[in-house]
């Protein structure tokens, strides 16, 4: 009985210490790092308090402002795009054909 209390003491205060979902995780910058079907890897920072992303590929990073999205998300800066859902991201570069990458 007193390892079970004891195991349920140091289950609740884990949970107390983890970042909660909710609002207040999403105002922390976060580093997401992607593979991409093409066999490369690339990382994507989220500043929700700037509302951008900086990409990051090839050792160029890319800054991309937030844009409204009915679903996910959407960073832009004219000819570079993301956007994703969940785990999943599109990277559109230009002309290049896009890129489809899912999170790590």
């Amino acid at each position: 009985m007193k390892k079970l209390i004891f195991v349920m003491l140091i289950s609740w205060v884990f949970v107390g210490c983890a970042a909660p979902e909710g609002k207040n995780s999403e105002n922390h910058d976060r580093l997401v790092i992607y593979d991409c079907t093409n066999g490369e890897s690339l990382s994507v920072r989220f500043l929700p308090e700037r509302q951008s992303a900086e990409l990051l590929r090839h050792g160029v990073s890319i800054d991309l402002q937030q844009k409204p999205s009915g679903s996910g998300f959407v960073y832009s800066n004219g000819p570079n795009t993301i956007r994703g859902k969940g785990a999943e991201l599109v990277v559109e570069i230009g002309r290049m054909i896009p890129l489809r990458c899912q999170a790590r």
